[in-house]
C-alpha cells in the first residue's frame, strides 16, 4: 500500500490517461485564482529556474530564454511562440484548468477533491487536515507541523504566497489577459 504523489501541473492535461494507468488513483485538484496564478507564471518565466522543455528551435517570446519553454505545453502552444508572455501564461492556466474540469467529469466524485490555493495559504493546517481526512490518512504531527510552517518556510516559490499580489507585481499584463481568464475563473467559482 504505497502511495505515489505527483504535483505536476501538466498532468492536468492527462487526467483520463492517468486514470487509465491508475484506476484506483485519487485526484487532488489544486485550484487558484487565475490572476494570481498567471502573475506567478510571469515571474517564474522571467527567472533562470523552472526550465521544462528544451525546444528544437527557439521561440520568440520577448524577455525570456528563447531555447526553453517553461511549464505546460498546452494544445496550440506553437501559435503563441511569439508572445506576449502574458498570453502564454494565461493560456497555460486556462488550458490546465479547462482540461482538469473536463477530465474530472469522468472520475467518480469519491475519487477526487479540490483544494483552493487561497484557503491552503490562509488556513494550511485546516486544509491539510481536511485533505488528509479525505485521503483516509492520519494528520500525523510531522505533517501538521509542516502545514503550520507553510507561511514561514515557503517551498519552490519566486515570491512568497500572497492573495492579490498581481495588483502590484504585474497589473498591466494581468489586465491585458483578464478577458481570456474570465470564463474559466467563473467556472471555478472566482469572481
Amino acid at each position: 500500500r504505497k502511495r505515489l504523489i505527483d504535483k505536476t501541473p501538466r498532468n492536468s492535461l492527462r487526467v483520463s490517461f492517468i486514470d487509465a494507468l491508475f484506476p484506483d488513483a485519487f485526484f487532488v485538484w489544486l485550484q487558484r485564482d487565475g490572476r494570481d496564478n498567471v502573475n506567478s507564471l510571469l515571474n517564474a518565466w522571467r527567472t533562470p529556474r523552472y526550465r521544462t522543455y528544451r525546444l528544437p528551435a527557439p521561440h520568440a517570446i520577448p524577455g525570456v530564454e528563447s531555447m526553453w519553454w517553461k511549464f505546460v505545453l498546452y494544445p496550440g502552444w506553437r501559435a503563441d511562440a511569439r508572445g506576449p508572455l502574458e498570453v502564454v501564461c494565461a493560456n497555460q492556466w486556462v488550458s490546465c484548468n479547462e482540461q482538469a474540469l473536463g477530465g474530472l467529469e469522468n472520475i467518480a466524485p469519491g475519487r477526487w477533491t479540490s483544494v483552493r490555493y487561497e484557503e491552503l495559504v490562509a488556513h494550511p493546517v485546516v486544509e491539510i487536515g481536511r485533505l488528509m481526512s479525505r485521503l483516509d490518512l492520519p494528520l500525523e504531527p510531522a505533517v501538521r507541523a509542516r502545514a503550520d510552517a507553510i507561511e514561514s518556510t515557503p517551498i519552490n516559490v519566486v515570491t512568497p504566497p500572497e492573495a492579490g499580489k498581481w495588483r502590484r507585481e504585474n497589473p498591466k499584463e494581468i489586465e491585458a489577459v483578464s478577458s481570456r481568464l474570465r470564463s474559466t475563473m467563473e467556472a471555478l467559482g472566482y469572481e
